[in-house]
């Protein structure tokens, strides 16, 4: 098989190989780095590539698999991490200036638990500067562009990991996702993206944005991809506060299941209109075929939704805004000029503002726990548009323009917010 033909394989297929004996994690890894080096100049998804690094992992990779050592399904994957995961003595910018030559002496924790799965990690992703954005334009390592339309943004501020795994430069890649920022650039790059349960992934050693909106997740090709993934990097960290002690399933146990009499709720009102109409009639198809195979589908609402948007206008700048406060105090002129303009406002916030944010949180989630009691799974539309130009600020959408950064999370944040699973699957093109 030529060697570039390998990263048309999914992570599930070439770890198969991999592991079998057919191909040396070596010679898929170069077939990444080869690829990487012709398509990174036009798409610009990577900030750092470590190309003889991840060259000998991979070689360790396939001595381990030549003594019988198998790691699991990950062992000898190439895959890469958005920029702000703690990576050992290899920098990690968060996309800024103010940490463009911060050499970390950790890995984060889920970059441990992606060594130890023996993936090999090929580099770090572009991103919005400290992920507070949604386009992946970054003012200090320029933008990142769609892979399949190079004038079009990949989303963000998960855009690098969403191009390079769409371009297949990876069979996966982390992000992290405080309003929105995994799901979108999945939505706009036409690949798979998980945002997991508040906890259920260890944040110690990303850079946060919002403590409490903040959520790890991978980007994939494939919906068992992100299984296989989820499953090396989820669990309790002692080092993360917030993280969850519940043991961790196997998730791609029920993969294969019939969906027929599954309970799906599609979530009106607020979650669908204003939308594009393509947009809007390759949802419905999808939702009719899931009725085709069986599922039991009705309309719900979610009542509450005027709270949405006073809750993520208070409580993610509110967060990220404490934990610039000494950069923004000593080193303004480092910002770029957009993310100071969303820092700011983040710091006069009112204390009694914040609080009542967080009590909102608390009737959302009861809203959802209730609506959930015979509903097995919700749909949206992930994003009611396909991807803009990049520098596009408006949008088109049903019958009027909107802000393309407000329509851009308006169905996502919600799940930030509430600290619920949330998926996000093509289905169109």
């Amino acid at each position: 098989m030529p060697n570039d033909d390998l990263t048309a394989l999914s992570l599930s297929d070439i770890s198969q190989r991999i592991r079998a004996g057919e191909v040396s994690s070596r010679d898929v890894t170069q077939s990444v780095l080869d690829r990487i080096e012709r398509l990174d100049p036009h798409i610009n998804a990577f900030i750092t590539v470590l190309r003889e690094q991840a060259l000998h992992e991979a070689g360790g990779a396939d001595h381990l698999l030549r003594a019988d050592h198998d790691l699991g399904p990950l062992h000898g994957v190439p895959m890469a991490v958005k920029d702000l995961f703690a990576t050992r003595g290899v920098r990690t910018t968060a996309g800024s200036k103010i940490l463009a030559d911060w050499t970390p002496e950790e890995d984060a924790t889920v970059v441990t638990r992606l060594r130890q799965a023996g993936a090999i990690i090929v580099g770090k992703l572009n991103m919005d500067e400290f992920a507070f954005g949604g386009t992946t334009e970054n003012t200090h390592y320029g933008a990142t562009h769609n892979p399949w339309d190079l004038e079009r943004s990949p989303g963000g501020s998960s855009g690098g990991a969403g191009a390079a795994v769409a371009a297949r430069m990876v069979f996966a890649a982390l992000g992290t996702d405080t309003a929105a920022s995994v799901r979108n650039p999945a939505h706009f790059c036409g690949v798979t993206g998980f945002k997991p349960t508040y906890g259920r992934i260890s944040l110690n050693g990303v850079v946060p944005l919002a403590w409490t909106l903040d959520h790890v997740g991978p980007l994939t090709r494939s919906v068992e991809d992100a299984a296989l993934v989820l499953q090396t990097i989820a669990g309790h960290d002692p080092k993360d506060a917030t993280s969850s002690r519940r043991p961790v399933p196997d998730y791609a146990a029920h993969l294969n299941d019939p969906v027929d009499g599954l309970r799906v709720g599609v979530l009106r009102g607020y979650f669908w209109a204003p939308i594009q109409p393509d947009v809007d009639r390759t949802v419905e198809t999808a939702i009719d075929v899931l009725r085709g195979l069986g599922a039991r589908v009705r309309d719900v609402e979610l009542p509450h939704t005027d709270l949405l948007p006073g809750l993520f206008n208070t409580v993610l700048p509110a967060e990220a805004a404490a934990y610039h406060q000494r950069w923004m105090r000593e080193w303004p002129g480092d910002y770029g000029a957009a993310i100071l303009d969303r820092l700011l406002p983040g710091a006069v916030v009112p204390a009694v503002d914040y609080v009542n944010a967080q009590r909102a949180r608390r009737v959302l989630q009861d809203d959802v726990y209730e609506l959930m009691h015979d509903i097995d799974v919700l749909v949206t539309p992930t994003v009611p548009y396909t991807a803009a130009r990049i520098g596009q600020y408006t949008v088109q959408v049903g019958d009027g323009e909107m802000e393309a950064s407000t329509a851009r999370t308006r169905n996502l944040f919600p799940f930030n917010g509430l600290g619920l699973p949330a998926l996000s699957v093509p289905c169109g093109f």
